[in-house]
């Protein structure tokens, strides 16, 4: 349903097919010099789940400057045609864990929002409204613990400019960084109040649904990111 390429081989095998047909280079939004490390398995081994987020601050380098809402597609628009995440190892003993909190294997999908600032004739400004645009299959990534994977898309997700790629995790993944300086942060669509309550599940899993993302986390980061190819006249009637 989908292929895996590790880091090594993604520059090569994406960058050549999509330099065949679309004749200008892919754009990885998300990726920084600076990469921490995922938690899992030295402890305290954090995970998160049953929950759709993305990054609104990242660190461009250690101490350095900061990057406002990377996955954001600020260019013309494109196609997302595979996303990549870097996972943690967790051991046995947490695998177990967090299978029993969330409900099952590792699983996520990614998630293309549409924001929504306004309700249409009302006055009020709504912050961090989104619509779910597109979404891609839940893929398990059990298997990959401990490496940093790519996954291409059978089926390529169009990508408007101001569109955001987010992580949508159905049960859970051990794809965060924490214990980061206080300029990582990321938001997830938990209610506002229940930031912790970290069984309520709400992954974004509904194309054209509208919901808020209320919900601020520091000092972390999800460790994913998306690759986006620009549309050409010759990739449009692809």
């Amino acid at each position: 349903m989908r292929r895996l390429v590790t880091i090594g081989t993604i520059v090569f095998v994406v960058t050549m097919a999509v330099s065949a047909s679309f004749a200008l280079p892919p754009r990885e939004y998300g990726w920084e010099k600076y990469r921490p490390r995922a938690d899992c398995p030295r402890e305290p081994c954090r995970a998160t789940g049953r929950t759709t987020g993305f990054q609104v601050r990242q660190q461009k380098t250690r101490g350095g400057e900061v990057r406002m809402m990377p996955t954001k597609a600020r260019r013309r628009n494109g196609w997302l045609v595979a996303f990549s995440l870097t996972l943690g190892k967790p051991n046995k003993k947490q695998i177990r864990f967090f299978n029993r909190l969330w409900g099952g294997p590792a699983q996520v999908r990614v998630t293309i929002l549409d924001p929504k600032p306004r309700k249409p004739g009302s006055r009020r400004r709504h912050k961090w409204r989104f619509r779910v645009h597109n979404q891609s299959r839940p893929i398990n990534i059990t298997s990959f613990f401990g490496k940093k994977a790519w996954f291409t898309l059978k089926q390529r997700m169009h990508v408007e400019r101001r569109h955001v790629i987010a992580l949508t995790i159905p049960t859970w993944a051990p794809v965060l960084a924490t214990d980061l300086p206080g300029k990582e942060r990321w938001r997830s669509s938990r209610p506002k109040g229940r930031c912790n309550k970290l069984r309520n599940h709400t992954a974004r899993q509904e194309v054209g649904k509208i919901r808020y993302w209320r919900c601020l986390h520091s000092t972390a980061r999800l460790l994913f990111t998306g690759l986006v190819v620009r549309k050409t006249p010759e990739a449009k009637s692809r």
